[in-house]
């Protein structure tokens, strides 16, 4: 797949991944500098928010909006990005990110198998500005990756994909219920 970065075509490196298709289990590391593994089924569905550097103002933007915007989800959601420990650390505490879980793509495990790692150009190595969001099945509800890297994702977008997953859980549960003669 290609993206642009400043109107500059690049191509990703991974597996492309696409609406229906199991969710990899990926490496990646929490700000304690943990491996941590992250994708497959979960208890919560999971929104995995992409973005190549937190130090630029589009991520940095990003990054808060998705924070406000899913505040109060009973969902996992990570920021996932390649910036060293330090650098997210310091954003998390100056910003007050509390709602989404900051993780390094330290080895490039999720670029690579969710596709959004940047194969050339000043970006070589980071990963594009991407979302994907993963029912409690492991089954991948919703892509998304931003044409222009220096462009927004659709946040309106991405969460109406997280409130159906939600309702489809709940409606789910129901029918568990059911079935299980309660």
């Amino acid at each position: 797949m290609q993206i642009t970065v400043r109107r500059e075509p690049t191509s990703l490196v991974g597996s492309k991944r696409s609406v229906g298709s199991e969710s990899p289990a990926v490496k990646v590391y929490n700000l304690s500098e943990e491996q941590v593994v992250v994708g497959m089924a979960a208890v919560k569905p999971q929104v995995f928010i992409v973005l190549p550097s937190l130090k630029t103002e589009v991520c940095s933007y990003g990054a808060r909006k998705f924070n406000e915007l899913l505040k109060g989800k009973d969902i996992f959601a990570y920021l996932v990005t390649t910036d060293d420990f330090l650098v997210c650390s310091t954003f998390m505490q100056k910003n007050s990110i509390s709602d989404v879980i900051i993780t390094v793509d330290k080895d490039r495990d999720f670029g690579k198998k969710y596709g959004v790692l940047i194969e050339d150009g000043h970006l070589k190595d980071k990963l594009a500005r991407a979302v994907f969001i993963v029912d409690t099945e492991g089954f991948i509800k919703y892509t998304q990756i931003v044409s222009e890297v220096t462009d927004e994702a659709d946040y309106d977008s991405a969460l109406a994909a997280i409130d159906e997953v939600c309702r489809t859980l709940k409606k789910g549960s129901h029918h568990h219920e059911k079935w299980m003669g309660a």
